[in-house]
């Protein structure tokens, strides 16, 4: 079932009913953003998430990346707290890891270690499971708000004529069953299913055109695995990430997380895939970790299994250049915008865009909703997709401009590399606290400049 059309007659009335598909965070933020505007807002899952561990300890089916690095930066921070008052210190009360990311952290891009400085950049640091069972326990406690989960969604419930049509509901079934389907009326239906989401094929059904989809070849596998390690493990660091190069395809991330446990990320490009037993796992890890931490790994206690993850490309959905758009149909997170995660982008985007969308709510305009929301959602996810762009040319060095654009991304990082202002202005737009910008101001385009030549020998990750 793919539309469902439905008489005038049935069409609920405004802001009375919104319904979120997917609830991961960028679910779960829009959820409590919905609340605070409709009379009833329901959360439609297809995994089983009710009574799921408030520890965080496992992840579920419908979150492959759950295993992986995660963490939560100052202004997704901030506005986490603005949706959920009172949420970060109910992280860190339960274990989660507080860290400076200038002055806490060793980072190494293109073979170029910053200098550890303070640049006013607090993450909090947790898996993503422990993360998601604190957002989803505060979500479910709101009271307009009910949950539907082991449901499969199978279309959508629209009223009106083709290519004219409005979206007023959704098509359930009880997942893995093929009876006892039913419409869930509403008068907003958000797509909050990831990459998967279905809006795309949902608007052709509909007699509405596709948002174009602009693509930045990745090809990136992880594997992760979790250690039992205390946070001072590395003495005053929490964390040490080795970004991979043209010549050497591979990086790695090692970060504290909650309660008494780190996290080993390691990801590698194209045909130099992750490894996927213990043996290869501290082997491919030699290759790139300081001493320092193989140290601790080789003494530390597994606390998982290592779990692999492939990204292919990177996918950005273009609905604000659509001149045609149903009436009662969003999309967010990474069913609109998603980035290579190596540079940790997405919890932020789902979170700015759901702070966006409650911007546009509170608002009274003549444009359609999801015509300003669109337009605000591309100016928020544009910079975190510019940087990741550029950071994967800097990789995969196909074509004049991507070798260009990799040209001066590795000139930046060797500037950073020599000055702490700039490391520190680099690390700032790249945890989006300030402007991409303010990386091409005078001082830092002339260091890049006076650089040396910034191409690296050998094979690029093709």
């Amino acid at each position: 079932m793919e539309v469902v059309s439905m008489r005038r007659a049935e069409v609920p009335a405004v802001r009375d009913h919104a319904v979120v598909l997917g609830a991961g965070i960028a679910g779960l933020c829009t959820a409590a953003v919905l609340t605070r505007h409709f009379a009833r807002v329901t959360l439609v899952e297809r995994d089983q998430i009710k009574g799921k561990a408030a520890d965080g300890s496992r992840g579920r089916r419908g979150v492959p990346q759950s295993p992986h690095i995660h963490t939560v930066l100052t202004r997704a921070a901030q506005e986490m707290e603005q949706l959920f008052p009172g949420l970060i210190d109910q992280c860190l009360a339960g274990g989660a890891v507080s860290a400076e990311l200038g002055s806490q952290s060793r980072i190494t891009y293109h073979g170029h270690t910053l200098p550890q400085r303070f640049a006013g950049i607090d993450g909090i640091m947790a898996s993503r499971p422990f993360l998601e069972a604190r957002l989803r326990e505060r979500t479910l406690q709101l009271r307009s708000l009910s949950l539907r989960d082991g449901v499969e969604v199978t279309g959508l419930a629209t009223e009106g004529t083709r290519g004219g049509a409005a979206v007023r509901g959704v098509a359930l079934y009880p997942r893995g069953m093929e009876a006892g389907g039913e419409v869930l009326e509403a008068d907003l239906v958000v797509d909050a299913m990831g990459r998967g989401g279905r809006s795309g094929a949902w608007l052709e059904g509909m007699g509405y055109p596709r948002a174009r989809e602009e693509r930045t070849r990745i090809d990136v596998t992880y594997a992760s695995r979790h250690f039992a390690l205390p946070p001072d493990a590395l003495g005053a660091d929490r964390a040490v990430m080795v970004g991979a190069t043209a010549s050497r395809p591979r990086g790695m991330v090692f970060a504290a997380q909650e309660n008494g446990s780190w996290v080993v990320s390691l990801h590698s490009y194209g045909h130099h895939r992750a490894p996927v037993d213990d043996e290869e796992f501290l082997a491919f890890a030699a290759t790139i970790a300081p001493p320092d931490v193989m140290n601790e790994l080789r003494r530390a206690e597994p606390l998982d299994q290592i779990a692999v993850y492939r990204f292919p490309c990177g996918v950005r959905r273009r609905y604000d250049l659509l001149k045609r758009f149903p009436d009662g149909l969003l999309a967010v997170g990474d069913a609109l915008c998603s980035v290579n995660p190596v540079y940790g982008a997405g919890i932020s985007l789902a979170v700015r865009e759901a702070v966006l969308l409650e911007e546009c709510l509170a608002e009274e305009a003549a444009r359609p909703l999801a015509r300003r929301f669109f337009s605000s959602a591309h100016d928020a996810t544009y910079p975190a997709w510019w940087l990741s762009k550029i950071g994967d040319y800097s990789l995969v060095q196909d074509g004049v401009s991507a070798r260009l654009l990799g040209s001066s991304f590795r000139r930046l990082m060797a500037a950073a590399a020599s000055d702490p202002k700039t490391a520190s202005a680099v690390l700032r737009s790249l945890s989006f606290v300030d402007s991409p910008l303010k990386l091409v101001r005078p001082r830092i385009l002339r260091q890049m400049l006076h650089q040396p030549t910034s191409r690296q020998p050998g094979t690029t990750a093709k």
